[in-house]
């Protein structure tokens, strides 16, 4: 992630986390497993597993649907899933009205990034690849 191609827009909290704020929540961290005694909720409850299948799944039940690709569609909300080197999902953005992307990183802060591709990069440098974009009706 290049220091360049973000910048920050709240300050740092461990309250949520990339999942829940590309859901638009910002008051309890999302994972489909539960990790140690962290409190993680997941709209379908527990999962078996981590898959990509399980986030599109999930992402579904919310009014989202698998699209071609990230480009800004008025009346829309994207939502983008990155997948690390075992294709398990590491990393959600979502798309401001705006056209650009937000995202919150791990326990620090929400950024606010031009394209999907300035967050793109191996374990040392980023959050491996955007593999899904999906998208729904923005609310009103």
């Amino acid at each position: 992630m290049r220091s360049s191609s973000y910048f920050c827009t709240s300050p740092k909290t461990p309250i949520y986390n990339c999942i829940a704020w590309a859901a638009g929540e910002d008051h309890r961290p999302w994972w489909p497993i539960p990790y140690d005694t962290a409190p993680y909720y997941w709209p379908l409850g527990e999962q078996e597993d981590e898959s990509l299948e399980v986030f599109i799944d999930c992402f579904r039940s919310l009014g989202y649907e698998i699209c071609d690709d990230e480009s800004l569609e008025q009346g829309f909300e994207k939502v983008a899933i990155y997948v690390d080197e075992d294709d398990l999902p590491s990393h959600m953005a979502r798309q401001l009205e705006s056209g650009l992307w937000t995202s919150k990183c791990g326990n620090l802060q929400d950024i606010t990034h031009e394209t999907l591709s300035a967050l793109e990069g191996g374990q040392d440098y980023g959050y491996g690849k955007v593999t899904c974009i999906m998208k729904r009706q923005r609310s009103v």
